[in-house]
């Protein structure tokens, strides 16, 4: 499987997802080599798209990754919500805004959630100008949850990156 930059799944992601925002599903997580894990998945086509990269909380993170099919993956036993581009109306935007300044902290929970939730994802052209939400995102806290195929991917992405972030100028000692 030939590995691709990260910014060409992103853009092969968005396109696919555009033609068909339903299905989707996101799930990210820190993995036992350090670095992180993004898994892109459509479960009503079977694609999936995997990504490692180096950070999330930098502006624009190293990363390599590949398409592939679900099966491929071992994920089927965790509970994952739809990701998409939600549109809000004034008033839940309202809503949603007051609960997360009273919480100082960006997290929602409860009936915030639910409405939001409720709403269908929709192509990034029917959002752009107005009031939308995009996620969510969910993150694994147990990495080890993987196949022994996802553990070949994961050593053959792991090592692209590394090769990618020594291109870049980034060393390692590990």
């Amino acid at each position: 499987m030939e590995t691709i930059p990260m910014d060409c799944v992103e853009k092969e992601f968005m396109e696919s997802y555009n033609k068909n925002p339903r299905g989707w599903r996101v799930l990210s997580g820190r993995a036992r080599d350090g670095y992180y894990n993004l898994y892109i998945m459509n479960f009503n086509t079977g694609d999936a798209y995997v990504l490692k990269f180096d950070s999330p909380f930098k502006l624009q993170p190293i990363g390599v990754g590949f398409k592939t099919r679900i099966d491929d993956l071992n994920i089927q036993d965790i509970k994952i919500y739809e990701y998409g581009f939600r549109p809000l109306s004034n008033s839940l935007f309202r809503k949603v805004m007051e609960v997360i300044r009273l919480r100082n902290r960006p997290i929602l929970i409860g009936d915030e959630v639910r409405k939001i939730l409720s709403i269908e994802p929709k192509p990034i052209s029917e959002v752009i100008g107005k009031l939308a939400i995009e996620g969510p995102l969910m993150v694994i806290r147990n990495p080890n949850v993987i196949s022994l195929k996802q553990i070949e991917l994961e050593y053959k992405l792991r090592s692209e990156l590394e090769k990618l972030r020594f291109k870049k100028g980034y060393i390692s000692y590990f």
